[in-house]
């Protein structure tokens, strides 16, 4: 890849990307929940940590598809008047924002976001509705089911099967490699306090993530057949 040109001002270090959830912080949450407590901070706490993640992961989803946030203009307008710059995917392509003179160039702006578990993927569809079901949801309950739907989201990503669920979406917004975050989903507390919605969507997860596995074992198997023929 070329150089920027010693000319340009890299804005690399204008990119700022919203962390994921830590499990610590999910782990507690579910713990009050299913008791009882409703702990109004901590659920907004948690729910806005992962709207801001959602959409980082949202930003990443636009610029893999030509249209880069720019991320100065994100910051001091509203989201909907974020400037969005067109690009072709180039690596050595400038990325100029026309109304504050940000500037990088696209393989700079991509190493931002690579490993780094931004990828929407399968799951773009829950990314894009949590934020309006959290902001549209009445009193904390809601707002915990709207929490609950999210982290037990899952990636549909194969065309031929569409509802096969192949990689679980709390990867993206949980702190922790795949099989750390599958064993915290696994382990959330559930009791008394617990909602019949959030009951059924844990055991509704459960089946999924059964399904996922049994998926990629079939997929493995034939990968080996297809290997030795």
């Amino acid at each position: 890849m070329a150089p920027i040109p010693d000319n340009v001002a890299n804005g690399t270090a204008d990119v700022r990307w919203a962390p994921r959830l830590p499990q610590g912080r999910l782990r507690r949450l579910y713990a009050l929940d299913a008791l009882g407590v409703i702990d109004d901070e901590l659920i907004d706490h948690v729910g806005y940590a992962l709207e801001a993640r959602c959409r980082s992961i949202l930003a990443v989803h636009d610029a893999q598809r030509g249209r880069v946030h720019c991320p100065c203009c994100a910051r001091c307008a509203r989201e909907e008047r974020t400037r969005l710059i067109s690009h072709a995917k180039r690596p050595e392509e400038l990325l100029r924002c026309p109304d504050c003179g940000w500037q990088t160039t696209w393989g700079d702006y991509q190493r931002t976001f690579q490993h780094k578990q931004l990828n929407a993927g399968g799951a773009v569809r829950a990314f894009e509705a949590f934020p309006h079901h959290f902001h549209q949801a009445i009193g904390p309950r809601q707002k915990m089911v709207a929490i609950d739907r999210l982290i037990h989201e899952f990636h549909y990503s194969l065309k031929d099967q569409p509802d096969a669920p192949t990689r679980i979406a709390g990867v993206n917004l949980v702190e922790g490699t795949m099989t750390e975050v599958i064993a915290l989903l696994e382990e959330l507390a559930y009791g008394s306090g617990t909602t019949h919605e959030i009951s059924a969507t844990a055991h509704s997860w459960r089946e999924n993530e059964q399904r996922r596995r049994e998926l990629w074992t079939v997929l493995a198997t034939r990968s080996v057949q297809s290997v030795d023929e």
